[in-house]
């Protein structure tokens, strides 16, 4: 087995390093490979191929092993440090391209990915990122298809400031067909549909684990909010609430004695233990870091009140 993983890991850096007319024989070989060693392969999961310049909207069978469907039936290509607007957008580190979901049209990229033995645990990661506003997000949808049933959907938001990666653990794999991986544009800061929703980076395999933040974020937190400190908030330490982060993305804070629901919201997590909450469609955002165990979360909302949640 270790002379299939050595072989696919050299073809891969051939294709990275290929010149254009030969990267994409190395690309499908070494996915060829993969394939016949039982491992997964998203093919072009980081736009690569082909390689252009700047941006250029593409016909869907010029981007191999992805599918849109963009009313044009093109797929938006971007290069590392194409600027326009007067902004100037980077790639990931270590990745050269990035499509923008939005193109023509709000509309969704998908890819069947085979080589997942049945019976096997599996996930998968991407970087995602937004145009418009390094305030405003935009939002994309995942959902995974195995066996024929959808067994994983969820959405994500993310500004321009910076790319997200996020980091998905799946479940077990039902039979030995392929799973269909796909990414939906749902909303864009911009209010254009034609202007939002970057991606790159995206692996689906049984090698793709999350760190442990990730799968331990779900749980209830006992809360504390130090306002001393702010010039818009209470001025208050108040200690006693709860927030609970629910497995479905959704967040409630609880207060009172007994304890009754308040304040609900939505809550997503990045790959490098990044948390946000958004409380009542953005009038309060919650920015802050869970520690690997997942047993404590620290940061400030949005008029800088302190946070600290400990898991219960």
């Amino acid at each position: 087995m270790w002379r299939f993983q050595f072989m696919v890991k050299n073809l891969r850096q051939l294709a990275a390093q290929a010149p254009h007319g030969s990267r994409m024989i190395a690309m499908l070989a070494a996915a060829a490979i993969g394939a016949a060693a039982g491992h997964a392969q998203v093919i072009n999961g980081d736009f690569s191929a082909p390689a252009i310049k700047q941006m250029q909207m593409l016909p869907q069978a010029q981007v191999k092993g992805w599918k849109t469907t963009d009313a044009k039936g093109e797929i938006e290509i971007w290069s590392d440090g194409f600027a326009t607007g007067g902004y100037t957008f980077k790639a990931p580190p270590g990745i050269k391209q990035f499509a923008e979901v939005n193109a023509n049209s709000h509309g969704k990229l998908s890819q069947e990915v085979t080589g997942i033995k049945a019976g096997n645990q599996y996930g998968f990661s991407f970087w995602h990122r937004g145009r418009h506003s390094d305030t405003e997000a935009d939002t994309i949808e995942v959902t995974v298809t195995d066996g024929g049933k959808q067994v994983w959907k969820r959405s994500f938001s993310t500004t321009r400031a910076a790319w997200k990666q996020y980091t998905v653990q799946v479940g077990v794999k039902n039979g030995g067909g392929p799973v269909l991986l796909a990414f939906e544009s749902k909303a864009t800061g911009s209010k254009d549909d034609t202007i939002g929703n970057f991606l790159t980076g995206i692996r689906l395999d049984s090698s793709v684990v999350p760190p442990p933040c990730v799968t331990n974020a779900v749980g209830a937190y006992e809360w504390t909010t130090d306002n001393r400190q702010t010039k818009q908030g209470n001025g208050k330490l108040e200690v006693g609430g709860m927030v609970k982060l629910n497995a479905d993305q959704g967040a409630v804070s609880q207060f009172g004695m007994p304890l009754r629901d308040g304040r609900k919201g939505v809550w997503q997590i990045t790959s490098d233990c990044r948390v946000t909450i958004d409380w009542e469609n953005g009038k309060f955002f919650d920015n802050l870091t869970l520690s690997n165990d997942g047993k404590k979360l620290t940061g400030k909302n949005q008029i800088g009140t302190i946070i600290t949640g400990n898991k219960k």
